[in-house]
């Protein structure tokens, strides 16, 4: 039985550095009243000591102790599959899960008869899901600069510098969607010089985002037409839709790849399930080995894209976060209303309740 209010984790998963809640984040928890355990190192790669947490009232625990002592236990990413095993039913799980592209995950949430929250599913009553705004924006920032070096010719890529030079024509980018990460990618690349091309399915979304964005950034209804001719003569496109998955149409097919500038990179930084809006990405990358070429054209598609910056993105992600995690606390241990936290309830005692994580299963099966 839990005998604490709040576990942070540390990650384990190969390459993952980040933690959720650096000590200002926890400091925030203790003084709310809250008991808080730390993992033993769960800050360390992130920039924090144990010495760090405990001077903001945390206790260190071992690992097996983090995951049983609290009823709310708090990872960056999804728990790996060795870690299964401390699945409770009075655990209630929160972390980025993204469990509607790992069924197995589910099942074994399902069975233990635990609760889970999807941070990247919180949402406001407006309809907006702030908890991975920092992350989407180092997406779409980390896919201009992994691109710019990417696209030079011992890299395999055209030879094209992502920036304006005197007397050079200046490099053409295209960006699908305006977001969160699709906005952080177009900015910066029309801060290097480039000329950006963004499209969307909602014209007044994208009015509202032209009229905040510098004149090299030209923003476009997605019309098949305009969006061929764009594709064909860019330098690098950079997908950033909401969500793709088995389901959503496709955007740019083979064809279109084909047809593509040879050298040309594609960078996707939604990373959703099955064939999606890009389906001439057959499998994600990672950090180690970020792009692969097909059809002439250099592709890269990483999982957690922000890993690569964990005290970047542990800082930007912990001044956002911590809100909505007390939020989340008053309403786990304390019983009070949170209809944010409640809309990325993925389980309840066991019991898919998220309609997008039903989705998933029943297009699994069929």
């Amino acid at each position: 039985m839990s005998s604490n209010d709040i576990s942070v984790l540390k990650e384990i998963r190969g390459g993952e550095k980040r933690v959720i809640l650096l000590p200002d984040g926890v400091a925030r928890l203790t003084e709310h009243g809250y008991k808080v355990d730390v993992e033993d190192g769960a800050g360390v790669l992130s920039g924090y000591s144990n010495a760090d947490y405990e001077a903001a009232g945390a206790r260190i625990v071992d690992t097996r102790s983090a995951w049983t002592n609290s009823r709310l236990v708090l990872k960056y990413k999804a728990p790996d599959p060795t870690e299964y095993t401390f699945f409770r039913g009075d655990m209630h799980l929160a972390s980025f899960m993204h469990a509607e592209g790992n069924l197995t995950l589910t099942e074994a949430m399902k069975a233990s008869g635990m609760s889970a929250y999807a941070l990247e599913f919180f949402e406001t009553g407006r309809g907006d899901f702030p908890v991975p705004v920092s992350d989407n924006e180092i997406s779409g920032k980390l896919a201009i600069l992994m691109a710019a070096y990417h696209l030079q010719s011992h890299m395999g890529g055209r030879g094209v510098l992502l920036s304006s030079i005197s007397g050079a024509p200046k490099p053409e980018v295209v960006v699908i969607g305006y977001g969160n990460a699709g906005g952080a990618a177009a900015h910066l690349a029309a801060a290097m010089g480039a000329n950006v091309t963004v499209f969307g399915t909602r014209w007044d979304g994208l009015r509202r985002f032209q009229a905040n964005a510098p004149g090299n950034i030209q923003c476009h209804v997605n019309e098949p037409e305009l969006f061929e001719e764009k594709v064909l003569n860019a330098d690098l496109v950079v997908g950033a839709i909401l969500i793709s998955t088995h389901d959503t149409p496709v955007m740019l097919p083979e064809d279109m790849v084909r047809r593509m500038k040879k050298g040309a990179v594609i960078v996707d930084v939604t990373c959703g399930y099955g064939s999606g809006y890009m389906p001439t990405f057959d499998r994600l990358t990672t950090h180690d080995a970020p792009f692969y070429e097909r059809f002439g054209v250099l592709h890269c598609k990483i999982d957690a894209m922000p890993a690569s910056v964990p005290v970047t993105a542990a800082h930007a992600t912990n001044a956002n976060i911590w809100r909505y995690i007390r939020s989340l606390a008053d309403h786990v241990l304390r019983g009070e209303e949170d209809m944010t936290s409640q809309r990325g309830c993925l389980l309840s005692n066991g019991r898919i309740v998220h309609p997008e994580l039903d989705r998933h299963i029943e297009m699994a099966a069929g």
